[in-house]
């Protein structure tokens, strides 16, 4: 895996890059970086060229003041890809990164060849409700927190490392063992500051401007290979029905016993689905 940085957009980017072949692109979520693919992208490089960039605000990129609605982080991933050459693209996105791909692949369809949705809350789809407690199946209590603006910052100031370090272990509790003391530190040290949790919160903050632009673009259904992927014991049904809304034709697996972090819970079986998704979107 080589590293890069560069001017992307305006702002300094961080992206990862392995392998060669038709390019995949693989966008993160909350309160992860490009790391949560670390399992997955040695075995995508062997037919892919992959590339995993920090979205805007997290990791090793740019913080700006604004821009944290899909369609601007879209085009950021845009920019990326031209800057690289990268031409079309299978593209895979978890968390915050599906509604960012999503948006990408129906706005820039003469640049995308699929589409991979992991567990995401997709705003526009039917995510967006997970900010009413009116439903009953959601336990993600943490999402008007995080959507108050400024809220977050005070609260969390001086305690970043023991909020994320609690979080990233009630997330992985379906599957004990799959984030090691050494994983979680890496994404504390990428959320320990006020300004991290600042420009990360600011995606929940603009969640209703993002089901707005998703809503827009899904006027045409997306007619590309599309698939999505969700844990048991997370999103479950619920969120094949939210990509379904998207691309009717969309396949569907829901892996029994997973949580929300699906490349790091069931990274082989992900592979698999993946290497096989992919081969067939190709074609």
């Amino acid at each position: 895996m080589e590293h890069h940085v560069g001017d992307v957009n305006g702002q300094r980017t961080h992206w990862v890059t392995a392998g060669g072949g038709d390019p995949v692109v693989l966008l993160h979520g909350w309160p992860q970086t490009w790391y949560e693919w670390r399992h997955l992208i040695p075995v995508l490089a062997q037919r892919y060229r992959v590339i995993a960039p920090d979205l805007r605000g997290w990791g090793e990129t740019a913080r700006p003041a604004g821009g944290y609605d899909v369609a601007t982080v879209a085009a950021d991933v845009a920019a990326l890809l031209d800057r690289l050459d990268a031409g079309r693209v299978h593209v895979v996105g978890h968390d915050w990164g599906t509604p960012v791909g999503y948006h990408l692949a129906a706005t820039r369809r003469d640049r995308v060849v699929s589409f991979t949705a992991l567990e995401a809350s997709i705003p526009g789809a039917g995510g967006e409700n997970l900010l009413n407690f009116s439903q009953a199946w959601n336990p993600l209590w943490f999402f008007p927190f995080l959507a108050t603006p400024g809220l977050p910052e005070q609260l969390l100031s001086g305690k970043q490392e023991q909020f994320f370090a609690w979080i990233l272990a009630q997330m992985s509790r379906s599957t004990p063992g799959c984030l090691s003391a050494e994983d979680i530190a890496v994404y504390v040290r990428a959320y320990r500051d006020d300004d991290a949790v600042r420009s990360t919160c600011a995606y929940y903050a603009n969640t209703w401007l993002s089901a707005a632009q998703i809503r827009e673009a899904a006027e045409e259904p997306l007619n590309i290979p599309v698939l999505a992927v969700a844990g048991e014991r997370s999103l479950g049904q619920n969120m094949l029905t939210f990509v379904r809304r998207l691309a009717p034709g969309a396949d569907g697996v829901v892996l029994p016993g997973c949580g929300h972090l699906v490349p790091e819970e069931r990274p082989d079986e992900l592979a698999g689905l993946l290497t096989e998704f992919l081969a067939k979107a190709g074609r």
